[in-house]
This record gives C-alpha cells, structure tokens and sequence, in this order.
C-alpha cells in the first residue's frame, strides 16, 4: 500500500475502475473538442497515461469523434542515455500506433535553446549548477521554457484556436511533496486544472497507486491490453536500475528516496547535482551492459565534489548597480570551465571511439561542435580566456593529440566562502573601459566596409550603429520574418572547423592577441558564424566593454589577482546604504524591513551582511 496516498483516496479500487474512470475522463474532453497535449517522458507513469489516452481515442473514434492528439517529450540534452534511447523508442511507437488508428497526431521534442544547454550554460560561464539548497533553476532553462516555446509554436495552428489541455501521468502518491503540491493546486482525476502559468492541465492517473501503474503494464506486456507498446523496454529499464530483477520492488526502492533531492526523478539528468548521489546511475553502472556510462558518473561526482570549492569560482561580478560591482565567488572560474571542457570532450571522444567499434550510433554527446564554438564565443566574449582556446582544445582531443582523465579525488581549495566586497567601477562599462571600440564595433571593419555595407541600429538611448549580427527567419505559418535566439550558422560551422580553425588559432597566438580577448568574440560575429537576437546585441557589447575594463585593471580570465582585487574594492561597510540596497534581492529587502520593525535601525543595519551574503 503506498504510504503518501491521502486518506481519502487510500482504498481498495480494482485496477479496472481505475482505467476505466481516466478514460472516460478523458473521452469526456475529446467530446468537448478540446485539443489534447500530453507530455511524455517515457517513463512508467507516462506510459500508462498513454496506455490509457490511446484507450480514449479509440473510443472517440467510435463515436465519429475525431480527437486533436499532441505528444510533446522534453529532451534535456543530458538525459540518461537509457532514457534517451527509450524515449525515442517509445515516441517512433506512438506515431506508428497513431498511424494505425488513422489518428493525426503530432509527436514532438522539445529542447532548450543553444546558450541554455548544459555546456554552453555551466562550462560557458553562464550560470553553475544548481545544488541541493540552492535555486533549482536549470528545470526552468532544461524542461520548462523549452516547452513552453514549442507550446506556442505549434498550437496557434494544431489547436484551432481552442484552448490546450496538457496531460500529465503526475500521482498523488508519487511523493509525499508531489501530493501535497498536486492537491494544493487543485488537481484530481476528474477535472482540468490550471497551473501556476495560466495553462489547462489534466492528471487522469492523479489517484492511482505505484502497484497500479505497474499491473497495467504488466497487462500490457501480457498482450491483455493492446497498446502502442508491449512496455518490455519500459519494465527493463526500471529492473536494471535497481539492486534487484524486479521493477516493481526497484522502483519502491527508489521512490522511497524522491522528493529528498530538488528535481525528485528517478531517472534525470545524468549531471543533475539535487541529489546527493543518482542511485538509478549507480545501480546501471554494476551491469557491463551499462558501462560505458562510467564517464558520465564521474564527471558528475567531480563537479558534487568541487562544490564549495572557491577556488574554482569566477570572482568579477558581471552586473553593475549605483557604479560597483560584486567581488565574490559567483560562476566558475576559467580554469574550471576548461578543465570541464576538456574532460566533457574527452568522455565524446572516448564514447564516438567506442560505438565506431561496435557499429552503432553514439550513445551521447556532451559538446557537439555547435556548443564547442558557443563556449568560445562566451569565453571570449568575457574575457575568460585567450582567442580560440576552446577551439584548440577540442581540435587537439579530437585529432588524438591529448585525453583528459577525471580525477577520482580531486583536490579542493578552500570551502569558506569570503564575505562580499564592491568595487567602483563607474555607471556603466562604456565609463568604466574609456574605450568607444571596446564592444562589438570595429574599427577596422568600419572603414572597411563604410558605405558597402548595411548597417543597423540598436538601441534608443544610447544607439550603437553596426552590421547586421541578428538572426532571422520566415515564421513558417504566417509567413512573416521572424528573429530567433542565440544561433551557430550550420553551413559557416561546417567551412569554419574545415577550413578556418587551425588557421586561426595560428592566427590569433601569432599577432591578434595584442587585440584582447573579445578579438575571438567580434570575429565570430562578423563572419556571421555566431547570430544574437537584437534584444541581445547591447548586452553583448556592455560584454566586451566589460572584458576590455578587467584587461586594463588586470583582473582578466583566469589571471585574476584575488588579493589585488581585494585590497582595491571596499567592504560592506564601507559603501553607502543605496549601494547594500542594490545588491539585497527582494525577498531579503522585505526580511530587512522586518527587522527594522522588530529592532532598532542600528541592530537591523549589523543584519545587513547576513542578508546579502
């Protein structure tokens, strides 16, 4: 019996009520035209939710009812690679069923974009991982913004105009965290509710137990209940990720432990860092049949070892407010960005040679090529490290010429992090560099090009005139151009590793390093290997502008001097309130007023550190 069903719904009810009451659930909004949207994610609870979506169709089928059926999956990029294989097993399963019916479905994958991908967002410097009791922030960039997009893209067209529904297999009985937030949002098995954003949803299994889930899959299995599965693949990967044969015993095993870690899957992200440990990847690992998963765990135990590590921290703040900026430990620093590089690109390597050996595809990929030159473009672009560093080192793993071990027990630094100190550095960075051809614009490339080129330009209040670095694209519905996100240029990428790399790097060592680091970042953009949305072309240049002020004070990259920076910024005492204020988030503001109301404003004052720490 699972212990987390509430009390009201912890009864006995045959597994036929159960099928039998989700789908008429469901048959009731296929009825009511609604376009359904079901996400998938291929493991248990959505199998048997597509199990039993399947067992509507039919029926509205029979009806004359033509049912308006979408089925999204999340693909995170760093999915396990078990999951990720089933997943796209399971998904050629369903359209071919769909096909079957005569059903029109569309059957999609949603994935985050570019710069929100796991290399580009940790190794390129944008963000660290989120660690238990931390902001749990990467399911917003990896899962939910991704899906949303798609969302958006496709249902003006696929929904008729009618509002989606999106069904999930979400249990009460999943967790005890899960059914207490199912319940307060308001969910049940037998009408829609809205999420937090605004959206239809709909959990038909919401009162199932984990016994039945797994008896329905058994029946399929059994060939009692046809379906677009026989669920082989699915009960496999649960039993294998296990101490035991049995997937029903295995999945207890590890249902006992969600909900602890932030993200609460049994099978995630294979460099998800909320759990302490991944048990699934642990158990896999004991199986030869898994083994070349190996890398991955390493890695991932790597970056959950170095956590407090702030020595591998990036100390220059990267936003300015009331003239400073933050000198704390923030983002990895560029030596632990490389040394994540060059170890990701080793496991792509080690595994490309490995499936060549055996005749099938690669298995997975942590830096394509495309996110090599991302994690260059970023690099550069905050002057982390010298033109085309990344570049050369993914050539040079790749050619053979060097491979780099993950280290069993790494050595970690210190783990106390320091307190906060500012340093002024001016109201914004066009100020603080005093260079006007410090951002995006060149020089050289003006008087070159000046009258041969259109030129475009960005911003109101302060206007900056330059080439055309966008992307665009023709909406493919409406007809209209369109300006997409962050982008490689597939063609440019392919001339560019063929021809241009090794020529390059060369280049740069040999006279463009004088030119600074943003030097790698311009060219990029220029020869239009590397497009940003306009919305993003003034942040982009604030960048460079940054990276040209931390070379002329010589804290640049990965040659910072800690205690130089130190001796030159100032205290949290020693800056003015509006500038403590500044740098206090909202919820900490609101946590300050408390205190000034409780205490006098002297001892509210001393609470300060505490709060922006």
């Amino acid at each position: 019996m699972d212990l987390f069903v509430p009390a009201e719904i912890r009864k006995v009810v045959p597994l036929e009520q159960r099928i039998d009451e989700a789908v008429d659930a469901l048959l009731r909004l296929m009825r009511q035209g609604s376009p359904l949207c079901a996400a998938f994610s291929s493991g248990k609870d959505s199998s048997a939710m597509m199990v039993v979506f399947f067992m509507a169709a039919e029926k509205a089928l029979e009806e004359g009812i033509e049912p308006r059926l979408m089925v999204l999956h999340s693909d995170t990029r760093i999915e396990n690679p078990i999951i990720h294989k089933l997943a796209r097993s399971e998904m050629d399963k369903i359209r071919a069923y769909a096909r079957k019916l005569g059903i029109e479905m569309r059957v999609e994958i949603a994935s985050p974009t570019l710069l929100d991908s796991w290399g580009p967002r940790i190794i390129g410097g944008r963000a660290i991982p989120s660690f238990p009791m931390t902001n749990g922030d990467c399911s917003q960039d990896y899962k939910i913004k991704p899906m949303q997009a798609l969302r958006k893209r496709l249902l003006p067209v696929w929904g008729n105009g009618s509002e989606c529904i999106t069904l999930t297999g979400s249990r009460f009985s999943e967790s005890a965290a899960r059914g207490s937030k199912m319940r307060q949002r308001g969910e049940s098995a037998y009408e829609p509710f809205r999420n937090k954003q605004g959206e239809l949803c709909f959990s038909p299994l919401a009162e199932w137990s984990t016994d039945d889930v797994w008896e329905l899959l058994g029946l399929v299995r059994a060939g009692i209940y046809p379906s677009y599965t026989d669920a082989v693949d699915v009960i496999k990967a649960y039993a294998d990720a296990g101490p035991t044969s049995c997937a029903v015993i295995n999945d207890g095993i590890a249902a006992g432990g969600a909900g602890k870690g932030g993200c609460g899957a049994r099978f995630g992200c294979h460099q998800c860092q909320m759990v302490k440990s991944d048990s699934s990847m642990d158990y896999l690992l004991e199986d030869p049949e898994y083994a070349f998963m190996a890398g991955l765990g390493k890695l991932r135990n790597f970056i959950a070892a170095t956590q407090n590590d702030v020595s591998r921290r990036l100390w220059v703040g990267r936003t300015i407010k009331e003239g400073f900026i933050a000198i704390r430990p923030d983002v990895y620093s560029p030596a632990m960005m490389r040394e994540l590089f060059r170890y990701a690109v080793t496991l792509d390597v080690l595994e490309y040679e490995q499936a060549y050996e055996l005749g099938i595809e690669p298995r997975f990929r942590l830096i394509p090529a495309d996110h090599a030159v991302a994690i260059d473009y970023l690099w550069s672009l905050n002057g982390h490290w010298d033109g085309f560093t990344a570049i050369s080192d993914y050539l040079e793993i790749w050619n053979g010429v060097v491979r780099y071990a993950i280290p069993e027990n790494p050595v970690i630094g210190c783990e106390q992090f320091p307190e906060p100190r500012f340093l002024h550095v001016g109201e914004d960075w066009a100020q603080a560099c005093g260079d006007t051809w410090a951002g995006i614009r060149d020089p050289f490339m003006v008087a070159m090009l000046e009258g041969c080129m259109e030129e475009r330009t960005y911003g109101k209040s302060n206007p900056l005139r330059l080439w055309d670095v966008t992307q665009r694209s023709v909406d493919e519905q409406t007809g209209k151009e369109i300006e997409e996100g962050f982008t490689i240029d597939p063609e440019s990428l392919l001339f560019f590793f063929e021809y241009e790399a090794e020529r390059l790097i060369e280049d740069y060592r040999s006279y463009r390093e004088n030119q600074g680091r943003g030097w790698t970042a311009r060219w990029y953009l220029q020869y239009g290997l590397v497009k940003i949305p306009s919305m993003q072309v003034l942040r982009h240049d604030d960048a460079l502008k940054r990276t040209a002020f931390k070379r002329l004070i010589g804290v640049n990259g990965s040659t910072v001097d800690v205690e130089r920076l130190i001796e030159a910024s100032s205290s949290w005492d020693e800056v003015d309130e509006t500038v403590q204020k500044a740098f206090l988030s909202e919820s900490r503001l609101s946590a300050l007023e408390d205190a000034k109301q409780s205490r006098s404003a002297q001892e509210a004052q001393g609470d300060l550190f505490a709060l922006a720490a």
